[in-house]
């Protein structure tokens, strides 16, 4: 979990009260011992900035470091000499960061970018006048691998023109690809915000989804068009549900709309238009599929033979999204929030994707770019 620092309200020479981003941290002292001490965030600073007294506060020899002249910005030079000092951000985060301690007592007490910014993750937010501070939330192996599939993404991305389908195929292409590109950017705002306890619904869609893409490109063009039509079945559902439950503000203001008649008209011309193509049995009747695939998304696994995975993925899933008596025994034990975990979830179903659409517009993708796709796309956890 980040480490949160209230910032403090500083008054300027120039700008009155404004406030000022501060993090209390601990150096350690020539002793061996941690001192407490509050430092202004600067990330415009190349290496932090301690006043003279400090040294004497850790204990530390002032001019047995490198000694160097400081520029400001008004143009005044300040000696200092730098000290590589153990710094606590919190127990379980100490880094060796360099401090340049200054000759005078004229200088701020701040962090600057050397070994702070360039090295932890890092949160100004302005709406609650606080800073977080944490490990990266991205380790180098999985910055590599979310690196390879951004990269190959465009790569095929790039080669659209060229892809063998018809232009409505494309298109459903790309909506899906975008789906996929949004879920995956959620998961990573929620490890950003060490926020992975949502993380299984999104996973769980992206799995959805995934299941659906595959289908579309089992028989594109009618099931392209089976994708795009489903869509006036959704409008005129929702479209109603809204309009015949006034309850809220935009419910209402819909119900009232002088433009209502005319647009439940369209809606309705439209839906009548593709609704027998969507009528299953249901019982001794025939109703309308819930999906534009026509089936449960269990049994478009089995079509899929991918059944194995979607009890993977509903039983644990599941759990999550309806408040399941395991979900709540302790929110952050399951394997499914594990940060490595939910990256690479996401960045697997991602790629699977990817993969099945360059086999079927058969692109050849660089270097040993499909090998390591298919490897990473059909690893499940």
């Amino acid at each position: 979990m980040p480490i949160i620092h209230k910032w403090r309200r500083r008054e300027t020479k120039h700008f009155g009260d404004t406030w000022v981003p501060f993090a209390h941290i601990e150096l350690e002292t020539h002793a061996k011992q941690f001192q407490g001490l509050a430092l202004q965030l600067d990330s415009g600073a190349v290496v932090s900035l301690l006043r003279r007294s400090v040294a004497d506060l850790l204990g530390i020899p002032l001019e047995s470091g490198k000694k160097i002249e400081l520029s400001n910005v008004g143009g005044g030079r300040t000696t200092a000499f730098v000290h590589d000092i153990r710094t606590r951000f919190d127990p379980l985060i100490v880094l060796s960061v360099p401090y340049a301690i200054a000759t005078t007592e004229t200088v701020p007490n701040l962090l600057g970018r050397r070994g702070v910014f360039d090295t932890l993750h890092i949160d100004f937010d302005a709406t609650f006048n606080e800073t977080r501070i944490e490990l990266p939330w991205l380790g180098p192996g999985q910055r590599c691998i979310w690196e390879f599939v951004a990269e190959t993404e465009q790569y095929i991305l790039d080669r659209r023109a060229g892809w063998p389908f018809e232009p409505n195929v494309k298109d459903v292409i790309r909506r899906l690809l975008i789906r996929s590109q949004q879920l995956l950017v959620s998961l990573l705002e929620l490890l950003k915000s060490s926020a992975t306890h949502a993380s299984p619904v999104i996973i769980r869609a992206m799995f959805e989804l995934s299941l659906q893409f595959d289908y579309l490109m089992a028989d594109p063009v009618p099931r392209a068009r089976d994708y795009e039509d489903y869509a006036h079945i959704t409008r005129r559902r929702q479209s109603k549900a809204i309009a015949e439950n006034p309850v809220g503000p935009m419910s209402k203001c819909i119900a009232d709309s002088p433009d209502r008649p005319n647009g439940e008209k369209r809606n309705e011309e439209a839906y009548q238009r593709v609704r027998p193509r969507f009528l299953v049995p249901r019982g001794k009747k025939q109703e309308v599929a819930r999906a534009w695939y026509r089936m449960s998304i269990a049994k478009l696994a089995n079509t899929l033979a991918r059944d194995a995975e979607y009890r993977l993925w509903y039983s644990t899933t599941s759990a999550w999204a309806h408040g399941d008596p395991f979900s709540t025994v302790d929110v952050q034990s399951g394997w499914i929030t594990q940060p490595r975990n939910v990256l690479l979830s996401g960045l697997r179903y991602h790629a699977r994707m990817l993969l099945t659409l360059a086999d079927a517009a058969k692109l050849i993708l660089p270097d040993e770019r499909h090998a390591d796709l298919k490897k990473l796309a059909s690893e499940v956890v």
